[in-house]
């Protein structure tokens, strides 16, 4: 079970969690990235995305278990897409998953706050679109 790491190896259980932990650190070190690229500051993205100030630091902090619509929601904020990918522990190829689907504008998209920001962060109604 251990051989002289810190860290159990082996351990089913462990692999899981630790494989949780890092997708969170993973997301969090995302949205760091792209609020520096875009340099915008961290109110400017809570007001975009109708969150408190605090709610953006604690997802910069990993402290937050966000979904992947949130995470999107936010890289897209931030002028990003999220693009998701496979890492395989057996030597197989990497798969990456991507969406093509656009906003008609993002320049005018990303210039205003979604429309159900006092509920944070959502998709439109399928009659909106």
């Amino acid at each position: 079970m251990s051989n002289g790491s810190v860290f159990p190896t082996g351990d089913s259980d462990f692999d899981a969690v630790y494989a949780e932990e890092a997708a969170m650190v993973d997301a969090s070190e995302l949205i760091a990235a792209a609020l520096v690229e875009c340099g915008m500051k961290k109110s400017e993205l809570a007001e975009r995305l109708g969150v408190s100030k605090s709610e953006i630091s604690a997802r910069l902090a990993g402290e937050r278990n966000i979904t992947v619509r949130t995470l999107a929601a936010t890289l897209h904020a931030l002028g990003q897409r999220l693009e998701l990918s496979l890492e395989s522990g057996l030597g197989r190829p990497a798969h990456t998953a991507r969406s093509e689907w656009r906003f008609p504008s993002d320049e005018q998209h990303l210039a205003a706050p979604h429309p159900r920001a006092s509920h944070g962060w959502a998709l439109p109604t399928r009659a909106a679109r």
